[in-house]
């Protein structure tokens, strides 16, 4: 029963932010202006995810991001030496890199306020999905537990 009430508590907690998170979307593109959210203005970035999940053991966790940014922070460090010692300026390079790259940015890079408070709000409903997904699976086994003590 516990873990039936922990799974509905989660699941109308879940309903509660993305109601809040789609909110903030429609303000952002009514402050933004609609009329820019036109077939010629989406953005062409190539997407890639932004939080991974794993499995452990059947539960299911969040992966922290520094040991990808370790990586990356080596890369960097790699390519600026070898930019360096090509002659190229560090104003070239800031150039060619964008913070953004890679990220879904509808609003342009500049976003409103509405729409960076809709992108941490969708961070939080993964850690809410990874919990009711959690939460599911903990009755699925207590379940199949019950099943199998009552044959």
């Amino acid at each position: 029963m516990n873990l039936t009430d922990q799974f509905v508590t989660l699941h109308e907690k879940l309903q509660s932010e993305l109601n809040l998170a789609n909110l903030c979307i429609s303000k952002a593109k009514t402050t933004h202006g609609i009329s820019l959210f036109s077939v010629n203005s989406v953005d062409t970035h190539d997407l890639e995810p932004s939080v991974r999940i794993e499995v452990v053991d059947g539960k299911f966790e969040v992966v922290k991001e520094p040991e990808e940014e370790e990586t990356m922070k080596k890369e960097e460090n790699e390519e600026s030496s070898k930019k360096k010692n090509s002659g190229e300026s560090e104003d070239v390079e800031d150039e060619k890199k964008s913070p953004f790259s890679g990220q879904f940015r509808p609003f342009g890079v500049l976003e409103p306020s509405a729409a960076k408070d809709a992108r941490k709000m969708y961070k939080n409903v993964i850690q809410t999905i990874v919990d009711l997904v959690s939460t599911q699976q903990s009755i699925i086994s207590k379940s199949r537990e019950l099943t199998a003590a009552d044959n």
